[in-house]
């Protein structure tokens, strides 16, 4: 089950600019398992934290919407 949800996740990633599923990937660990900070974030992108927090702002509501967020609903309840 984690293997497809895993699966499923970067398949949703996909649909994502580079730089978007680059933050969130970050942001919450899935590349190494650390969370980064929006600083650190920012650092590597070149940009300020406020600018990452604005991407992931705008990503996260992205991922949100139903035509997105469909494949994962069974893993939300």
């Amino acid at each position: 089950t984690f293997t497809i949800l895993q699966e499923q996740l970067m398949q949703v990633l996909g649909g994502l600019t580079n730089r978007e599923a680059d933050v969130i990937k970050a942001r919450y660990g899935l590349t190494d398992g650390q969370p980064k900070t929006l600083d650190e974030i920012g650092k590597v992108h070149g940009v300020t934290r406020e600018r990452i927090r604005q991407i992931e702002s705008k990503t996260m509501s992205k991922l949100r919407h139903p035509s997105r967020s469909q494949s994962l609903r069974d893993y939300l309840d």
